[in-house]
């Protein structure tokens, strides 16, 4: 029983103590550390040496109803890619929508976080078809 549970708990460190290579991504003053976290997760282990810059996400608020309880929000993600050994460089952006039934609350402001890294998921996987 005791080498049971000390043979999972042994997989479960090795499994977290994973090394992920980082070095070839560079990012400018326009990523947060939870946006650097989720791509260069994200881009573990790719080839190229890559520059990512100009990070922007913008909302809109579309189709208010006339009691003002019901909306769109439509968030756009933006950055630039550099692929340094293709001399490369794309503009990347992606789009996501959220109808939502709260305007200023705890869940919109979750809601908010949500969609940005679905959106930060969506650049991600455009990157590495660029890169691969």
């Amino acid at each position: 029983m005791f080498i049971r549970n000390l043979t999972i708990l042994l997989f479960l460190a090795s499994c977290s103590a994973t090394p992920l290579n980082f070095e070839n991504i560079k990012f400018d003053d326009s990523f947060a550390n939870i946006e650097k976290y989720e791509l260069k997760k994200c881009l573990n282990n790719i080839p190229e040496e890559i520059n990512l810059s100009d990070f922007e996400l913008k909302l809109t608020a579309q189709n208010i109803t006339s009691q003002g309880l019901e909306f769109n929000t439509k968030y756009v993600g933006a950055l630039t890619l550099e692929v340094l050994n293709q001399d490369k460089i794309i503009r990347l952006q992606k789009m996501r929508m959220n109808t939502t039934n709260y305007i200023s609350s705890n869940m919109a402001d979750e809601e908010r976080k949500r969609i940005k890294s679905l959106i930060l998921t969506d650049i991600c996987k455009t990157i590495k078809t660029h890169v691969n």
